[in-house]
């Protein structure tokens, strides 16, 4: 069995059934389908497959493949429908980053693909004998969090603190499959969760709003290795400055606690 049966495998152990397989030119696609899936309704997954390593003619062929597949069957990310590119080789993340903004305009169509390069290896794993792993399969560190963070766009301004946080973790979830939303510690819920990172997502915090903010993170690196603090349209940056202080002075401050300001 191939790497590709073998994730095909891995989603028909949780109901999917496969409904296409067809080879085209430059890879192989298949398409599966589980019925009355996230949240009762049908869950759609693309899977396109390269036999080596990811070439420029595979990401163009792939892209302009999903972009109609995903409008014609009228896929919903919400719903949890997906698009994956794997290649069994390696594959150049930055290109294929670049070719999907440039050739799929549509925002949701764009964060519900996902690259896995099932087959590269770091040169310390390779020294090491550990299993290979993909590009987006690497374990999630703090740094890789905040560089996606950092780049999240806002392409309507969110009305409430609800708005941002669902448009963040829609973004996330793109990246990050195992993202956990609403993970309760100490009767405090923390907005998301990525292994042993938690985020929390504020909008316009008013001073009280950091106050009650502050006895969270600290409840939260009691369960946590770290967390990221995410400011929407802060206030005043007097505001977020005056917070910053506080966890600076516990030592905290981009060591367990990130603080981003975003808009």
């Amino acid at each position: 069995m191939d790497v590709f049966e073998k994730e095909i495998l891995k989603y028909e152990k949780k109901g999917f059934k496969v409904e296409q397989k067809r080879t085209l030119k430059h890879g192989s696609r298949a398409v599966l389908l589980k019925k009355g899936g996230f949240l009762g309704t049908d869950t759609v997954v693309y899977f396109y497959y390269v036999d080596g390593s990811a070439t420029t003619d595979s990401f163009r062929e792939f892209l302009k493949d999903y972009g109609k597949f995903y409008e014609d069957k009228n896929m919903d990310p919400n719903d949890g429908d997906r698009g994956f590119f794997l290649s069994s080789g390696s594959a150049d993340e930055k290109l294929f980053k670049d070719l999907r903004k440039a050739m799929i305009r549509d925002d949701s169509a764009r964060n519900s693909i996902k690259l896995l390069s099932l087959g590269q290896t770091t040169e310390k794993e390779a020294e090491e004998g550990k299993p290979r792993r993909g590009i987006e399969r690497a374990s999630a560190e703090s740094g890789e969090i905040l560089a996606r963070i950092r780049k999240f766009t806002i392409h309507k301004m969110p009305k409430t603190e609800k708005d941002l946080d669902s448009m963040l973790v829609h973004y996330l979830s793109a990246f990050y499959e195992d993202i956990c939303t609403q993970v309760a510690y100490q009767n405090a819920k923390i907005d998301a969760q990525i292994g042993d990172i938690g985020i929390e997502i504020k909008y316009q915090p008013s001073s009280s709003e950091f106050d009650r903010l502050y006895g969270q993170t600290e409840k939260y690196l009691k369960h946590l290795e770290k967390v990221i603090v995410v400011i929407g349209y802060e206030k005043s940056r007097e505001l977020t400055e005056t917070f910053e202080k506080r966890i600076k002075e516990r030592g905290w401050l981009n060591n367990r606690v990130f603080i981003v300001p975003i808009r």
